[in-house]
Order: structure tokens, then C-alpha cells, then sequence
């Protein structure tokens, strides 16, 4: 596989399956994408489900096991892009722990309240004891989620964050009824363009060139 992200938090009800199938579809237009959706909810493949073979231009597979990391090597195909939908660490630690270990970018979704940025603490330790376990360390990244535009909130939050530690991602997700009543239908054009731009930074990141498809 080319490139492996995992969107992965402690808490639930962060944005990140709303993010991994968004993200999965702006993938889709740079080359084959691979989505894993391995929180036991299933709601990734649900979602997939419920709008059809047509819906989704990309594979998902349903992997909510603690030996992600084992496995994943043998579903991916070498040139796919690879986003998995991690369950939440509270609830799921071994399976989410295990899609930590295999993972090239981590992606934390945050939405941008004090109490939430809080809440990312923890995910140091977790990442830490995960690349203990790893060859090459994990990049990671905080996506901010359900942003208010021009809002104090997202500024003083990205500030923190990055005083944790953490590299925040360029462009924050708004806080919009298209991403929020998205679940279950098809991913339409009306704000893909964000997700092209998070698409394309992730991809900086792991210095993959964009050029009419994805080159090494």
C-alpha cells in the first residue's frame, strides 16, 4: 500500500467516520482507495451499504480486530491508499491500538472546545507506546472538526494543540449540515473541494506527488 491514515480518537462521536468516508472519496480521485472500517459499529460499512455498489467509488472492508496491523498487508493492494476508520481508544483499545501500529499519518478529529482539545491528551501516551512497536514512527496530525468560520475557537484551540505538541492540520472542517447529515447518502460535489485540499496536504506529508494520480 502506498500510504496508511488512521483516523482515530479516545472519545466517540468525533467526526471520524464522517471524515474517513469524505477523505476516502477525495483519495478516490488520486488512485485506489482502500477504506477499513474497523470499529465494531460498523458504521463505515453501513454507510456503504445503504447507498449501494454505486455509492462508494472505492473498496471497504470490515477489519474490527486487535491484529489489524497483521492483516492489513494482506488486503491492500501495493498501490491502494489506505484509510481506516479506528474505534474509539476508550471503548476498543486493542483494535484501536492495533491500527496505531500500522498507520503512516495518524489523524486525530477534534472538534475545536477546550474540553475536546483536553481529551487529546491521552492519545500522546497511546501514540507513544504504539511507536515503540514501529520501525519508523507515525506522523501525526489533528484535524479540527465542526469549526465555526472566523471564530476565536478554532484559532485558540489550534494554539493548544499545538502546545501539546501536535501539528495541526491546515484546513479545519466546518461545522455544516452537509457533513453532519451526510451519514447514508451519497458524498456529493457540494464540499468535496475541502476534502481535496485535507486529501492533498496528507499527502504532502508523506511526500507523494499528485500528478494526474499518485506518484512515489
Amino acid at each position: 500500500m502506498r500510504l496508511c491514515i488512521a483516523l482515530v480518537n479516545m472519545k466517540p462521536g468525533v467526526g471520524k467516520t464522517t471524515s474517513a468516508v469524505w477523505l476516502s472519496h477525495a483519495m478516490a480521485e488520486l488512485g485506489s482507495v482502500l477504506l477499513v472500517d474497523a470499529d465494531p459499529a460498523r458504521s463505515a460499512l453501513e454507510w456503504a451499504e445503504m447507498v449501494g455498489n454505486q455509492g462508494f467509488p472505492f473498496r471497504v472492508v470490515g477489519l474490527p480486530m486487535r491484529d489489524v496491523h497483521d492483516r492489513i498487508g494482506s488486503i491492500a493492494r501495493p498501490d491502494d491508499l489506505v484509510v481506516i476508520d479506528a474505534p474509539q481508544l476508550e471503548d476498543h483499545a486493542g483494535i484501536a491500538r492495533s491500527t496505531l501500529r500500522c498507520a503512516d499519518e495518524i489523524v486525530i478529529p477534534c472538534a475545536p472546545t477546550p474540553i475536546e482539545v483536553h481529551r487529546t491528551t491521552p492519545m500522546l501516551q497511546e501514540i507513544a507506546d504504539a511507536n515503540a512497536l514501529r520501525k519508523t514512527p507515525a506522523r501525526v496530525s489533528v484535524l479540527l472538526t465542526r469549526s465555526v468560520a472566523q471564530a476565536n475557537s478554532t484559532a485558540d484551540a489550534r494554539q493548544a494543540l499545538t502546545e501539546l505538541g501536535y501539528e495541526v492540520l491546515r484546513y479545519p472542517v466546518p461545522r455544516l449540515e452537509l457533513y453532519a447529515q451526510s451519514f447514508g447518502g451519497p458524498v456529493t460535489a457540494a464540499g468535496a473541494d475541502l476534502w481535496r485540499d485535507i486529501a492533498g496536504e496528507l499527502m504532502f506529508r508523506a511526500g507523494l506527488a499528485i500528478t494526474g494520480g499518485v506518484q512515489s
